[in-house]
This record gives structure tokens, sequence and C-alpha cells, in this order.
């Protein structure tokens, strides 16, 4: 079993025409998971809804994931409007007041039991509470499994930067976008800002591009370029770097290999990119994934 430990937020989205599509599925840790599912049948999610959550997205969420550690708050769920420009520029605008969401979001105690034994766990939070009090507790159950840390853009400045180097070595890998690593790390060639993660303590680094691919690296190994794989079409980009992070954990669980994994979470990305909010059709899904897989094999052989 894999986890995703985060959000559901419902999304409206706003399109260039004026066009909108109305409380669809998004959030962080719903990103997250179904990045995983794309590889995995089994995923659990870690996550709060308010009394307001419609019936029919907790049983999309129910045909795609383990819901054991879905919870129920007494207030609303947490929304946002995304808005997207013609030039494809999207501008998240949240409904929910960030201290309300924070006092919305799951707790390390309320962590199921019946998801201990997990191969992988995604974690979407901020630092370094209630970062640590994760990690104890996944740690409770002594077989430890590998952990991605997402961290909140709130946390990557510049100030931070020492604080990071005492977290970053507790998950097995920590996967920032480039815009959150230029601005922890003050640094805006890419290559420079991953060996500057590795040096600080991470043990792996997933450093996301969108449409220009990620870096992958561990210390003493090669820095790997992934390639974004190409979608069909694209028509939504919220939750692509969520999904890529799911894919990401679930290859390196898989494979045992950094590299291979940074290419399920191209594939994960790219179905994200195909659909308005963050369900993926499941028909077919693994094999797609693995088409999608050869795809960027050959894409890769080529381009060498």
């Amino acid at each position: 079993m894999f986890v995703s430990v985060g959000s559901i937020i419902i999304d409206d989205l706003v399109l260039p025409d004026g066009q909108t599509r109305m409380g669809v599925l998004g959030g962080g840790g719903t990103h997250a998971a179904m990045g995983m599912r794309v590889w995995s049948q089994s995923v659990g999610i870690v996550a709060a809804i308010g009394l307001d959550f419609p019936g029919m997205l907790q049983t999309e969420l129910g045909r795609a994931f383990d819901l054991r550690g879905l919870l129920e708050r007494g207030v609303p769920t947490p929304r946002a409007w995304q808005l997207f420009e013609a030039d494809g520029l999207r501008s998240e605008v949240f409904r929910t007041d960030f201290d309300e969401f924070l006092c919305i979001s799951p707790q390390p105690k309320e962590y199921p039991s019946a998801f201990s034994g997990a191969h992988g766990v995604h974690l979407e939070c901020g630092a370094p509470h209630p970062y640590l009090e994760w990690i104890h507790r996944l740690q409770e159950d002594g077989a430890r499994p590998l952990v991605l840390w997402e961290p909140w853009d709130i946390f990557c400045r510049p100030e931070n930067r020492p604080l990071f180097g005492q977290l970053a070595p507790l998950a097995d890998v920590v996967s920032p976008n480039l815009r959150e690593a230029q601005e922890l790390t003050g640094l805006s060639d890419p290559r420079q800002i991953v060996s500057a993660l590795l040096a600080d303590g991470a043990r792996a680094v997933a450093l996301r591009m969108g449409e220009s691919g990620s870096l992958v690296a561990a210390p003493g190994g090669p820095l790997v370029e992934i390639p974004a794989v190409r979608a069909e079409r694209i028509v939504d980009v919220t939750g692509a770097g969520n999904a890529y992070c799911g894919g990401l954990l679930v290859g390196l669980a898989e494979t045992g290999d950094l590299a291979r994994a940074g290419r399920y979470a191209a594939v994960s990305a790219s179905f994200a990119l195909e659909q308005y909010g963050a369900m993926i059709p499941l028909q077919g899904l693994r094999q797609r994934a693995e088409d999608r897989l050869g795809q960027l094999v050959i894409q890769e052989s080529l381009e060498w």
C-alpha cells in the first residue's frame, strides 16, 4: 500500500473563454494519491473534508482510494478558484483562510493503524511542525515506509535554509518545484540547486521543472535529467507536480532506482494534465502508463 497525507480541496475552474468547471476534486493530497494510483491499485489517503463535502465526490474518491484515513471536520471543506489565462498562466485564489486550512489538516495521531506497513508515504505538509510529528508517527510501526516530503511553498524561504538541512535527511526524497527551490537556495541554475540541496543533507532530490521535465539525484550518484512526457492534450495543469511526487514514490519503492522512479513520476504528471480536476479515468490505467513509460525510454534513447 501507498499513502498520501495532505489536503482535499474543491476547485472551481474558470477557463480563458469564460467557461467554468465548478466543484471538481483537487488538493495536493488528492493529486498525489492519483499519481500513485497510476501505478498501484492499493492507495490510501489521509486528508480532511468538511460537512458540506458532496456525497458524489466522496463516492468518486472511494472508487480510486482506500478512505479509512478520510476525516470529517465540522467546518466547510477547503475551496479555491483556479483561474486560467490564454497564455497558460494559472492563478490560485484560496477561499479558505490559511489558519483554518491548518486546523483542518490531518494530524499524525489520526493516521489509521490500518495503513501501518505502507510501502511509501507522501507528506504534503509544513515544517517543522507537523513534519517532525509525522516522521515520528511513521517510525512508530517499526517497518518505516519510504517517505517523500513535498514542502509547502511557505516553507521555501531563504531564512529556512538551515532548518531545511535539519529536516531533509529525515525523508527519503525531497521534491520542491523549481520556483520554490530557487527561493529557498537563492540560486537560479537547476543543477546548482540540486547540488546545494544534496549538500544540505537531502538523501535524494527530485526537482520539478514543469514542461522542462525534472532533475533527480542522490549523494554520490549521477544527476539524471527526466524529460516531461507528452500529454495527449493539456487542459488543466493543476496538481501535475503533486501527481509527479506520487508516481516517484511508487516507482522508487517498486524499482529501487531513482532514475526509473523519475520516469514513473513523469508519466503520472502527464495524466494529470489531461482532465479537469484530480481524478484520472481508471479503465486500463496501468497499461496506458506502461505504454507511456516505454515511449519515454525510446524518447530518451533518441535524444542521447
